[in-house]
Order: structure tokens, then C-alpha cells, then sequence
């Protein structure tokens, strides 16, 4: 349950995306302040929660310390976000300019630019070496999960980077691969913690 939970935070930055999409079907304009809110604030959350499952497996002996750390890291970046937010949020936070018809693509402040990927760093590293030790164990099944989660979280990380860069927003078609894209590591990290079974007779009927 904890891992959907995760999952479903970390995925939160395009949540904003799809409820605008919706809104805008009723020619109703989001809310910045809201869609910046969702963006960003669950994700020291999100780093946090995987790091106390990520210690329940591994390295035990430093979960202390690395939850103290991530706690804390998580905290002030919640704490600087919110006082961004509330003092000048288009300077401080970013901006998704409205007035030019752009609705789905956001310019980002350095305080976002800087402390997502630190977050999405520190996932990307711990969640490696969870899957690449899961990938020794002798049971087929949990060798393809870690494949799976594998996969997922690569082509998650990079397509974050290019969508929180805005490296592609000038071009409709990157914007929607790259979402395409996120969408489909959604359902690879699904496999990659609830494999069916069918999935594996069908990789085992083939070997």
C-alpha cells in the first residue's frame, strides 16, 4: 500500500496537468497558486516515504539517520516553497503563463530547478541499487520485477528532467511523447511490484 502511495505522489508534478485539461473542457481557468501546490509540495513526501521503505530492505542500520536527513531536507524545502509561494510565487516559484495561452508547460524558478532534482536524484540512486541487488536473487519472478522497476524508474527520471526543464515545450509532439512516455513507466513500475502471472509464463514459455 505504501509503495502505491509513493507512486502516486512522486506522480503528482503532472496530476495539475490533467485537472487543468479537465477545467478547461468547462472553460474554467486553474488556479496557479493550487496547480503549484500539487506540483511540488507532495514530493519531499514522496522521497521521504521511499526512503523509510528503501531502509526497510536495505542498509537497516543507517535508517535512522538517512530518514533524520531526508526529514529535514524535506522539511525546509516545504517550509521555502509555501514562503516562495505566498511572497511573489511567479519570481519565487515559476509561472505558467496564462496570458500567452501556454497552460500546460511551466517556467520554473532555480529553487524548483534545483531542489526537484535533488529529490529525484536521491530516489533515482536508491532505487538503482534496491532494483540491482533484487536482480541477484534466484527466483524468475523477482529477477523480472527488478527489471521492470528497472526500465520504469530510467525512463521516469529522464523524462522528468525534460519535462521540468521544459527542454521540449516549444514542440507540442515532444510534450506529448514525453507524457506518453510517463505514462508508460507508470505501468512498468506496476509490473515491477505486481507482476502477473501470466506475464511470467508467457517470458518463460518463450525461453
Amino acid at each position: 500500500m505504501k509503495i502505491g502511495l509513493i507512486w502516486f505522489l512522486i506522480a503528482t508534478p503532472w496530476l495539475h496537468g490533467a485537472l487543468t485539461f479537465i477545467l478547461i473542457l468547462f472553460n474554467i481557468e486553474f488556479s496557479e497558486f493550487i496547480r503549484f501546490i500539487i506540483l511540488y509540495s507532495f514530493i519531499p513526501l514522496a522521497a521521504f516515504l521511499w526512503m523509510d521503505v528503501f531502509t526497510n530492505f536495505l542498509y537497516q542500520d543507517k535508517k535512522k539517520i538517512l530518514l533524520t536527513i531526508f526529514g529535514l531536507l524535506g522539511l525546509i524545502c516545504e517550509c521555502l516553497f509555501f514562503a516562495f509561494l505566498f511572497i511573489d510565487q511567479k519570481i519565487l516559484i515559476g509561472d505558467f503563463a496564462y496570458e500567452q495561452g501556454i497552460y500546460f508547460s511551466a517556467k520554473y524558478s532555480n529553487f524548483i530547478r534545483i531542489t526537484m532534482p535533488i529529490f529525484l536524484a536521491a530516489s533515482f540512486v536508491t532505487f538503482m541499487i534496491f532494483a540491482t541487488n533484487t536482480l541477484k536473487a534466484t527466483d524468475l519472478k523477482v529477477r523480472l520485477k527488478s527489471k521492470f522497476l528497472i526500465i520504469a524508474f530510467i525512463t521516469f527520471t529522464i523524462c522528468s528532467v525534460l519535462d521540468m526543464l521544459a527542454i521540449f515545450s516549444s514542440n507540442p509532439i515532444s510534450v506529448v511523447i514525453i507524457r506518453i512516455l510517463l505514462m508508460l513507466s507508470s505501468i512498468l513500475f506496476y509490473f515491477g511490484w505486481f507482476l502477473p502471472d501470466f506475464i511470467v509464463k508467457m517470458i518463460k514459455d518463450e525461453k
